[in-house]
């Protein structure tokens, strides 16, 4: 599966956490997108992107897709070949990039072209080289940026740090006192701006480790004790709940598009 994935700006940095371009053929098929700690968002230059929700709901067709943070996973069905860019934002630049904070966007898939991204963008990126478009697509986000230049609040900067540092096993009356918030305060600060509490984003932290460990080739009774789970028993039961997968079948589906080797230019 060709996949490019040139270093981010600097200028992009840390609002971009991942962006990657893909183009590869495939029969019917169908991929879990699971939980991660970034906004995610979907350009398609080829085939429109048939996305929902494993556990149910209406299915949508869209070329250009924003995904909030979530802690159930997606069902994306592919039907041919498979051709586009795929972009982690961090929640805090969510207002600068997106024009509304993550909290807008938990739990939902949206067109990004609903969010005053520009629909002639699609067409720049369909038509340009690999290297061109990851040009264009810096381009566009700095000028959102310096359009946009307003500032997150530096003890939700900070807990989101602490969360990912602590790989999601930080107890969050701790996360509080360290950021200088109580835990009401704390809660609701997360609720708008990532549209989960910090338990949550904690777990999406937790079982991100614990899907390196899972793509290294680790054994599950290591992994839930690296990755602070209580057992393998309580490993099984959070990795089914944000994959829909057991480990054994995720395993076959990785690995993820994030983890392809990636070809420079």
């Amino acid at each position: 599966m060709p996949v490019w994935q040139p270093s981010i700006p600097q200028r992009l940095q840390p609002h971009l956490l991942s962006w990657v371009g893909y183009d590869f053929a495939s029969t019917e098929a169908v991929h879990h997108g699971v939980p991660s700690m970034g906004v995610t968002v979907v350009l398609s230059l080829a085939e429109p992107i048939d996305c929902g929700w494993l556990d149910g709901g209406e299915r949508q067709l869209l070329d250009v897709l924003a995904s909030g943070l979530h802690t159930a996973p997606a069902l994306i069905q592919s039907r041919g070949r498979q051709q586009g860019l795929e972009l982690s934002i961090h929640p805090l630049s969510a207002r600068r990039l997106l024009g509304l904070p993550a909290g807008a966007l938990a739990g939902l898939m949206v067109d990004v072209t609903d969010l005053q991204w520009p629909p002639h963008l699609l067409d720049q990126l369909r038509q340009s080289t690999w290297l061109g478009r990851f040009q264009l697509l810096a381009a566009f986000l700095t000028k959102r940026l310096e359009q946009h230049p307003d500032t997150p609040r530096a003890d939700m900067v900070e807990a989101l740090a602490r969360i990912h540092q602590a790989r999601g096993t930080i107890p969050i009356a701790d996360l509080a006192q360290d950021v200088g918030l109580s835990r009401r305060r704390l809660s609701s600060l997360f609720n708008l701006e990532t549209g989960l509490s910090p338990k949550q984003v904690a777990r999406i932290a937790r079982f991100e480790h614990a899907k390196k460990l899972v793509q290294s080739g680790a054994l599950p009774s290591d992994i839930a004790a690296a990755a602070g789970y209580s057992d393998q028993a309580h490993l099984s039961r959070e990795w089914r709940s944000m994959t829909g997968w057991t480990l054994r079948q995720s395993r076959a589906d990785f690995p993820l598009l994030q983890d392809a080797q990636a070809l420079q230019g």
